[in-house]
């Protein structure tokens, strides 16, 4: 079973300014994998509204919700009353290209120690080696991964 990220009673907030948002603040999140713009992707429910593809800010002052007038319809609350927030991460899974995986599942050690790694570095050694231009380029990459991953253990 799923763990949820967050799963609690939050204060619908909104600022007395003209224009501003209805949100909701969080403690700081600070083991999310949040992308440049202090992101994170989640997924879940704000009581029995669901939500989808849907991002939070997680920030040194704590993690935020926006919450669009289209959700404070469909659940009819607004700022200064309490809902109900589980989210969880919705990150896209990593794929491994099959070329790639073919070649580590030829050397299991290799295997194990590459699946050791974070998922960003991952990340970055896929998209690195499928960014050549050329098929004897690509397959080049992937000999110096494996290389790579040889001197390491």
């Amino acid at each position: 079973m799923e763990i949820p990220i967050f799963d609690d009673d939050c204060l619908l907030q909104k600022p007395d300014v003209k224009g501003g948002w209805t949100f909701i603040s969080m403690p700081e999140m600070t083991d999310l994998p949040k992308k440049r713009n202090s992101t994170v992707r989640v997924r879940g429910f704000i009581d029995a509204y669901e939500l989808k593809d849907f991002h939070i800010w997680a920030m040194k002052k704590g993690t935020f919700l926006a919450v669009k007038a289209e959700i404070r319809k469909a659940i009819k609350k607004e700022g200064g009353d309490t809902v109900k927030l589980v989210l969880y991460l919705d990150e896209p899974q990593m794929v491994i290209p099959e070329d790639f995986l073919f070649c580590l599942r030829e050397e299991p050690k290799l295997q194990t120690h590459f699946e050791k790694y974070s998922d960003s570095k991952k990340k970055e050694i896929i998209d690195w080696i499928f960014a050549a231009k050329t098929e004897d380029e690509k397959i080049a990459r992937i000999a110096k991964t494996l290389e790579k991953l040889e001197t390491e253990l």
